[in-house]
């Protein structure tokens, strides 16, 4: 930083440059330990689902319903909590150990 910008009694500090972006993604599969499913008879379509998917996993099939692609998927569970009809469930999609269990 140039002596000109800093004021007096100022403190430069140095950060060190953020994580290199690994190219070497594959899926969540691996570690999700739940997964939406839809009810396709109660869901009335309306997108909210994907608005607040914060990993851009849910798409539109052909037919207009919904689904979570199980590459992108963490499984956090927020179109389940946005949906209006309330026709996103979370399933199991993998044993969770004993620590992280909602129920100790």
């Amino acid at each position: 930083m140039k002596n000109a910008m800093r004021k007096p009694g100022q403190t430069t500090i140095f950060v060190d440059p953020p994580a290199p972006i690994t190219g070497d993604f594959n899926s969540n599969e691996d570690w999700r330990f739940e997964k939406p499913v839809w009810n396709t008879a109660t869901c009335v379509r309306c997108g909210a689902c994907g608005l607040q998917c914060p990993d851009s996993a849910i798409f539109q099939n052909s037919d207009g319903s919904f689904e979570a692609s199980p590459q992108l998927c963490k499984g956090c569970g927020l179109c389940s909590q946005q949906c209006i009809t309330g026709s996103i469930s979370m399933e199991a999609a993998g044993m969770r150990p004993a620590w992280l269990s909602k129920n100790f």
